[in-house]
């Protein structure tokens, strides 16, 4: 591995602590496996020498920082995240998930020094043109090795970009309109890996774990590509599935008898309408849950069908990963009594609610924005940041989360938060998911509307009549459309920009 020396000459930055942890896991036992993926192994030296690929293939380019990766979840893509993290350099996502026009467009707008996906992207003509179009430097993966060369002609001048301390340009997911770009440094990652337990800091213990870690999330959001270098830093295996599919998720579950999952209420959702069988979850201690809000019924469902807690997490891509969640210790001290709650604050992490108009703290369990500060949301630690979520923080720590501020649809000037009907739907027995939206109105601004799944047999007018008994007139929405599936983001939450869009946009509706 050659790129020690270059990531450690910053001294004791963030980005040389988390290098330094990557290299000294990958000289542990180089022939121990890391990854597998369908009946593939690969040992730790598959990332050694993806580290050692990279710097020879940019040797002549010691300027190229960001490396665009798209970022399906294969072996060659997960391997080039963690080169690209410990070479120290900064990871730009790329969605293999957009279309080609929005691939491209991504590509142009971002102009990456270096573009890195494999053959199947690479036949897509419009991110070829795209990446020439910017000079980047065009490399390929491949499950036998991370990177090699792939043929387009080599820029001649790369127009690069000044370095900076930036260790992934993430995007969001986009759930309430087109996604958004954040940079997370290598100082707010470490923040984050610190909050959540993963060592980085010198004298934390280096060794391999003895159990394998599933991942499924997409490694081109927050909730996979976290996991990914995590994972990395504190020597765990990773069990790898390109896609979330619970029958291949639980063979994994059943042969490597992991302690500890996760899986997003979608995912949990999934597993409990396959009805596995509850030998599944015999080894596993607990659940985590996060990406999308955890509603009450669907954890107490998981929870009486398979014995195992469901611990819920809060967090956003901007925050480089999670900020509260529930540990072991609360879920059973607390579960009952905080029935909903998201957890509490994790270490390094303040949390409070302001009333969204004055700014001044509100008293506990009073509903207003979430405010937070802390070393992994911005780069000092000290400044508070205002989410747009709407809490609440009780006395004893525990944070309840009530929605979007700006979801809210505004009807004639009266607020409606989607969650409002949502839960209210969540009421029926036939009801599986809702998800409501704001569309248009010539008349009043905004009117809401909402889309349904099924678990059993109702009719549109019967919801409807079931909303009008729960919701005030303005909170009533326009239409109800039942679906077959709600549209989601490659990380399995419901996107309503793709509700609004897909289901509703030529849908003739009344006011």
């Amino acid at each position: 591995m050659s790129t020690h020396d270059s990531a450690s000459s910053v001294g004791d930055s963030a980005r040389s602590l988390i290098a330094r942890r990557i290299f000294g896991v990958l000289a542990l036992d180089p022939a121990a496996t890391a990854l597998t993926f369908g009946d593939r192994t690969f040992p730790w030296s598959y990332y050694a020498d993806a580290i050692t690929d990279l710097d020879a293939l940019l040797a002549e380019y010691p300027r190229a920082r960001q490396i665009g990766i798209v970022l399906r979840n294969r072996p060659g893509q997960l391997c080039s995240v963690i080169a690209t993290i410990a070479t120290g350099r900064t990871v730009v996502t790329l969605s293999p998930h957009l279309g080609d026009t929005g691939l491209a467009e991504d590509i142009v707008d971002l102009a990456p020094d270096v573009v890195v996906a494999d053959e199947e992207d690479w036949a897509r003509a419009a991110m070829v043109e795209a990446t020439a179009a910017v000079g980047a430097i065009a490399l390929c993966t491949g499950p036998g090795r991370a990177f090699v060369r792939h043929p387009m002609p080599a820029p001649s001048s790369p127009a690069y970009k000044p370095a900076a301390d930036v260790a992934v340009l993430m995007m969001t997911s986009g759930t309430t309109g087109r996604p958004k770009r954040v940079e997370l440094t290598y100082q707010r990652m470490a923040a984050a890996f610190r909050a959540a337990g993963t060592p980085v800091d010198e004298g934390r213990e280096l060794r391999l774990h003895r159990r394998t870690a599933i991942l499924w999330a997409s490694l081109a959001h927050i909730s996979g590509l976290y996991f990914a270098i995590a994972h990395a830093m504190e020597g765990r295996g990773i069990a790898l599935l390109e896609k979330f599919e619970v029958q291949a998720w639980a063979e994994l579950v059943r042969r490597h008898r992991p302690g500890y999952v996760r899986l997003a209420p979608t995912a949990i959702r999934m597993v409990l309408n396959a009805d596995l069988p509850r030998d599944v979850f015999e080894n596993v201690f607990a659940v985590g849950s996060g990406t999308a809000p955890l509603p009450a019924e669907l954890a107490d469902a998981f929870e009486d069908r398979y014995g195992v807690p469901v611990l819920g997490t809060y967090g956003a891509t901007e925050f480089a990963g999670a900020i509260a969640g529930w540990t072991i210790d609360d879920k059973r001290e607390w579960g009952t009594r905080k029935r909903g709650s998201v957890g509490r604050a994790y270490d390094g992490i303040d949390l409070r609610v302001v009333d969204r108009d004055s700014a001044t703290v509100l008293a506990p369990g009073a509903v207003g924005l979430l405010e937070a500060r802390g070393g992994q949301l911005s780069d000092d630690g000290g400044a508070w940041i205002r989410t747009t979520d709407l809490a609440s923080i009780d006395d004893d720590g525990f944070l309840f989360i009530h929605g979007r501020a700006d979801d809210a649809i505004s009807r004639g000037g009266f607020k409606i938060p989607p969650s409002v009907i949502e839960e209210a739907l969540a009421q029926h027995p036939a009801v599986d998911e809702a998800s409501a939206v704001g569309i248009a109105d010539p008349r009043l601004g905004e009117v809401p509307v909402v889309a349904v799944t099924l678990s059993s047999p109702a009719t549109e007018a019967e919801l409807m009549e079931f909303l009008s008994a729960r919701l005030t007139r303005y909170q009533r929405p326009v239409d109800l459309a039942i679906v077959d599936a709600l549209p989601r983001t490659p990380s399995l939450k419901v996107s309503r920009a793709l509700v609004r869009e897909q289901i509703f946009a030529r849908r003739p509706t009344a006011t």
